[in-house]
């Protein structure tokens, strides 16, 4: 799949399940594991801080079923940002 076909299948499903949670945008970058496979990370920004746990587990259900669909087989790892919190980009010692 295409990183356009990938975005727009990720825009939408997060789109309709977060919107009540102020959804704003959303990233999906291709970068290598631990292992050295390909994974596709999910970043969604949101205006609302307080994201129920079971509703971004609900939406990358959905992302992973329609992207398998499509024949996308990486492993898609999903986390919410919102203006409250602060983004780590690396281990603090």
């Amino acid at each position: 799949m295409t990183e356009t076909e990938i975005n727009k299948i990720v825009s939408k499903v997060l789109r309709a399940h977060l919107r009540d949670l102020g959804f704003e945008r959303v990233t999906v970058r291709p970068e290598q594991d631990f292992d050295d496979s390909t994974i596709l990370r999910i970043t969604v920004y949101l205006k609302k801080s307080d994201v129920p746990p079971a509703r971004l587990t609900d939406a990358l259900h959905e992302i992973r079923s329609e992207l398998l669909n499509k024949g996308e087989n990486r492993f898609v790892p999903l986390s919410s940002q919102s203006p409250n919190e602060e983004m780590i980009d690396e281990d603090v010692d």
